[in-house]
């Protein structure tokens, strides 16, 4: 990272309120999902960010049922950091079954090899910035 501005293809221009800058517009990438989710809530400038889509890993348990193990998207905030970044929400908490474990194992490599995705997809965007 050299300090330049971001060279992200922008496919749409945006427009939020915010609560210190009033209306701010700005430029999304791609691969943004929108801001819809960021409309008429109380952000500020800094506050504004881009997501992609999420990618999940689960398991299914006889313990518990069906279990999130993962959630990671690409997240990027561009009048605070230079690049995106990933975004990551691990949960998988249990007391299980000795026979289960085999299936937890699975899903905890699946939610590996999701998250190295998008961490080389998040890599492969910075090289648009820098």
């Amino acid at each position: 990272m050299n300090g330049t501005p971001p060279r992200i293809p922008m496919v749409r221009t945006v427009t939020l309120d915010t609560l210190d800058s009033g209306p701010v517009s700005f430029d999304c990438p791609a691969w943004c999902i929108g801001h819809g989710w960021q409309e008429g809530a109380t952000v500020g400038r800094n506050d504004i960010t881009h997501n992609s889509v999420r990618v999940k890993a689960a398991v299914d348990t006889e313990s518990y049922g069906l279990m999130p193990v993962l959630t990671a998207r690409i997240s990027w905030a561009p009048f605070v950091e230079l690049v995106p970044r990933v975004a990551v929400e691990v949960d998988l908490v249990g007391d299980f079954e000795a026979e289960e474990i085999a299936g937890v194992a699975g899903a905890l490599r699946t939610a590996a090899a999701r998250l190295e995705n998008v961490a080389a997809e998040a890599l492969r965007l910075r090289g648009d910035v820098q």
